[in-house]
């Protein structure tokens, strides 16, 4: 998975976008990379990168965001450091956007810069959240998404699970349904992931060319302590 400077992961709500949008940063970092992690996420109240943002600094990861107060206006007063991380070629920059029309719409702010800097652009997917059983509604979302952004998704990434009810069957299953979405979109599985090592086992066994671990970090409010 080389970077490129500029890495977008957008996805629907419960698809786990800003879980795999913190552990590719700590791989980057991990890796050497100056990274800055830009959360973007209007639209969901609970699982958002900016909660991680004083233990992400402790590991290395410089996180901003919209000015507190403003996440939900219409134009989000956004950092302007986030612009100094873009500015910047010494850095990776990690966007984890709403992956709804009006979540990427906030990426059109960024146009002048996406047009000069190489970036990708991941749309993660759990066939297992309501509306997106079938490739068809995945394709659908993955163009509404594209068209408010005005950006071109390069990939998506299977995140396919029911959390503590997942096993193989799940995992075939969910694969299938995300590779069917990705050949009508012409794009490629980027990666698939895995929170344990019989996932691990179970992907290798089944050829996924490339594997991505996941270590949970976003916990719901309800399980907090």
């Amino acid at each position: 998975m080389e970077a490129k400077r500029i890495t977008i992961f957008t996805g629907p709500f419960g698809s786990g976008k800003t879980e795999i949008a913190v552990n590719y940063a700590l791989h980057l970092n991990r890796h050497g990379e100056k990274v800055g992690l830009v959360d973007l996420d209007i639209v969901n109240p609970y699982f958002r990168s900016r909660a991680l943002s004083q233990w992400l600094k402790e590991a290395g990861i410089d996180l901003v965001s919209t000015q507190p107060g403003l996440e939900m206006a219409d134009l989000p007063a956004l950092s302007p450091r986030i612009f100094s991380f873009l500015q910047s070629p010494d850095h990776q920059v990690i966007f984890d956007v709403g992956g709804d029309p009006v979540g990427a719409r906030v990426l059109g702010r960024f146009q002048p810069y996406f047009q000069t800097n190489p970036y990708r652009l991941w749309l993660v997917v759990n066939p297992y959240r309501p509306g997106y059983e079938e490739p068809e509604r995945i394709v659908d979302l993955a163009r509404e998404v594209e068209a408010a952004s005005r950006l071109e998704i390069a990939g998506l990434i299977d995140n396919s699970n029911l959390g503590k009810l997942t096993d193989q069957k799940v995992r075939t299953e969910g694969a299938a349904l995300v590779q069917a979405a990705a050949t009508r979109l012409e794009v490629p599985v980027v990666f698939r992931t895995y929170t344990d090592q019989a996932f691990l086992t179970e992907l290798e066994q089944a050829g996924a060319e490339r594997i991505f671990p996941l270590n949970l970090y976003m916990l719901p409010p309800w399980e907090v302590d």
